[in-house]
């Protein structure tokens, strides 16, 4: 992290000094459970917690300052022994701490957003810059109004680039996360019904979606997928506020004069091959990932590559270099020869519809199975969701599927409106006998796709499988 001192804090978070000791910081920390030496501590109000009470164990993990809003809870031994900093609200002095921070970074900041894929979009392009540049991204799915500021805190010295993912499931999040990144260059990878629960249409999502525009700096270059019908209405409306503007680019599979223009030649378990134009240089690659939908997170990376100044000709070459991370189309192999195609960081309608889609595509020797688990966060749209969900799977192709949720009967009644007549087993809980009986039916030559919300840690079903490449998540 870069080093901060006590006057560029206190202008910062406009706080008043309580005691001080210190006048110089190796970063912010909030975690007690890590090592905070010469850190501050900012001590922040959850809905379950309030960091307030480990103000003891910050110093003890070697905090060098606390930043509060409490003051009642510091003791004089502690001031005593650290910079103590009040603020009228520690989540606001973490956004202004953050904000200053990016202000005085020299680095060119991307911003990305989206109702699926942003994380795999943000990990694509972290591969994509870090072969050329200084990169400095967000770890995990660390997006929200937490994650966010601190990305911009831990960018570290001499960093080129920063990544950050900015992620939303209420309106006015993605007003606050650009107003504390102030990026550079913004994208919405794509609109689609994830947090519906929230919104209650997808007209409400795009809106929300669309605060990552309207809310950047009017200098901030604006990427806009062509192909998804609200982010191709909000490069409509960007076009005509900025007719001759050069900091618009757009990306597609659809139409040829997009800046991005990339086609889906064919599709292996082991990863797709693309072909098409990076601005003016054709050209074709494979890239190592499962999926058609993950296209649109190549044409993400590749269109953030062009805003931040690397070559068509760079790009071709990364591409074959990019990889997911664990529970994000993750591809498992097991001890008896199947593959698992292990997809549990997050669900929701469109990212299912998707991975099921896939299945239609692919051959293999053996038997297709699914996998899925609840879709959660979705409301008064559960039961309709799951029906549907039964039904895309349902005739799909698959020769076993399994189901566990509280909305099992949904997705049973779907399957069965669908005409699926094979081996179907549901549950609205997890059992370990689901898992051992996915175990007993794998094998050489067949696949099985598992996805799930994250909630429902449907890694169990892989783990049953004794897979030969797999282990827990540490995130």
């Amino acid at each position: 992290m870069k080093k901060m001192t006590l006057d560029f804090v206190l202008n910062a978070v406009q706080g008043q000094l309580l005691s001080q000791s210190q006048t110089e910081f190796k970063g912010v920390g909030s975690d007690t459970r890590k090592d905070l030496n010469g850190q501050i501590f900012i001590a922040l109000k959850g809905d379950n917690f309030d960091a307030h009470a480990f103000l003891d164990k910050a110093k003890e993990q070697g905090a060098a300052a606390l930043i509060v809003h409490d003051s009642a809870k510091v003791t004089e031994e502690l001031k005593s022994q650290l910079t103590v900093i009040l603020v009228k609200d520690t989540l606001r002095a973490l956004h202004d701490l953050a904000r200053a921070q990016r202000r005085r970074s020299s680095a060119l900041v991307l911003g990305i957003t989206g109702s699926n894929g942003k994380t795999t979009s943000k990990e694509f392009t972290a591969i994509l810059f870090s072969q050329y540049r200084k990169t400095h991204y967000s770890k995990g799915s660390f997006n929200n109004h937490w994650g966010v500021p601190f990305t911009l805190l831990e960018e570290f010295e001499g960093a080129e680039i920063t990544i950050s993912e900015m992620g939303m499931n209420h309106a006015h999040e993605l007003e606050i996360l650009a107003k504390i990144n102030e990026p550079d260059v913004v994208v919405c990878s794509v609109v689609g019904k994830e947090h519906i629960e929230h919104f209650g249409s997808l007209e409400k999502i795009a809106e929300a979606n669309e605060e990552i525009y309207k809310f950047s700096p009017a200098t901030a270059q604006r990427i806009y997928n062509l192909d998804n019908t609200f982010t191709a209405q909000m490069y409509l409306r960007a076009s005509k506020e900025y007719p001759h503007s050069k900091r618009i680019l757009t990306f597609s599979e659809k139409d040829s004069k997009a800046d991005v223009f990339l086609q889906l030649k064919d599709l292996e378990m082991s990863g797709f091959r693309v072909q098409g134009r990076i601005a003016s240089q054709e050209a074709e690659a494979r890239v190592p990932v499962f999926g058609a939908h993950n296209l649109t997170n190549v044409m993400v990376a590749a269109s953030l590559g062009l805003a931040g100044g690397l070559t068509p000709d760079q790009i071709w070459k990364a591409l074959p270099l990019f990889k997911t991370n664990w529970g994000r189309n993750q591809l498992v192999q097991t001890k008896r020869g199947a593959e698992i195609l292990f997809d549990g960081y997050n669900a929701n309608p469109d990212s299912m519809k998707a991975l099921i889609d896939n299945v239609k595509l692919l051959r293999n020797s053996g038997k297709k199975v699914g996998v899925f688990g609840q879709m959660l966060e979705m409301g008064p749209f559960a039961k309709d969701a799951h029906r549907e969900l039964g039904e895309w799977a349902g005739q799909a192709g698959f020769d076993h599927l399994w189901f566990y949720g509280e909305s099992a009967a949904d997705f049973q009644a779907g399957a069965m409106a669908a005409g699926f007549k094979k081996n179907l087993m549901i549950s609205d809980t997890y059992e370990d006998s689901l898992a051992t009986e996915l175990a007993s039916v794998l094998d050489r030559g067949d696949i099985a796709l598992v996805k799930g919300s994250r909630g429902m840690k449907l890694e169990r079903f892989v783990l049953a499988c004794h897979p030969v490449n797999f282990s827990l998540t540490k995130e």
